[in-house]
């Protein structure tokens, strides 16, 4: 009796397992099928200030005579995030992918003052407008830079700022866009508040070149 029921256990424990090595490969590949991949783009550990551009400038090297007119600077209104969960929201809302050109980190998530430079600067293709301002004042050959954080909740960080900067500088001076044309998206949507009320609007504006209007 005891050699019948530790058949029967034996059979029903390889059962079980046979089924658990079909049954998860395929939980699996649904899950694969369902998540896919974010378009191309390229992390940066460390962006140069403008006065020591490398040779090979994977920014501005993308450019190549493409006309651009504007930067806008705004805020994720959320305190982390990575560039795939980004990238699932925006295509949850019907994008292609991830919106922005830009993604600099704020060290929850995406690394401290690490930039993500999109599929759409790479291709040169336009950025997502907001929906809360207006087509008028945002056009197709605007810059979009987003920062990682919820700029009415708490200041970004000194790594944040920085790389800003030294971004925003250099697609300036190779974009020939001057001052008055980078804003902050609440000067462009009156019902728009990023980046934020603790965004160093001062310290910022106070970086960015005087460009003559080409």
């Amino acid at each position: 009796m005891k050699t019948n029921s530790a058949r029967m256990l034996s059979k029903r424990t390889q059962l079980v397992w046979a089924s658990f090595f079909i049954v998860i490969p395929c939980v699996l590949f649904i899950l694969q099928l369902g998540d896919g991949e974010i378009q191309g783009g390229v992390l940066l550990t460390k962006l140069a200030p403008v006065e020591e551009r490398p040779e090979v400038d994977v920014i501005l090297d993308a450019v190549q005579g493409q006309s651009w007119d504007a930067i806008v600077i705004q805020h994720l209104a959320k305190p982390a995030g990575i560039v795939e969960s980004i990238d699932r929201d925006h295509k949850n809302t019907g994008l292609n992918g991830l919106g922005y050109h830009f993604l600099i980190g704020n060290g929850n998530g995406l690394d401290d003052g690490h930039i993500h430079v999109g599929y759409r600067w790479l291709n040169q293709t336009s950025a997502a407008r907001p929906t809360d301002i207006n087509e008028s004042n945002w056009g197709s050959r605007t810059v979009s830079i987003c920062l990682v954080g919820n700029g009415n909740r708490r200041p970004f960080t000194s790594q944040q700022l920085v790389h800003l900067c030294n971004l925003v500088q250099r697609l300036q001076i190779e974009l020939s866009i001057p001052a008055n044309r980078v804003w902050l998206a609440h000067e462009l949507g009156e019902k728009n508040s990023s980046p934020g009320k603790h965004f160093a609007e001062a310290q910022f504006k106070s970086q960015l070149l005087d460009i003559p209007l080409p």
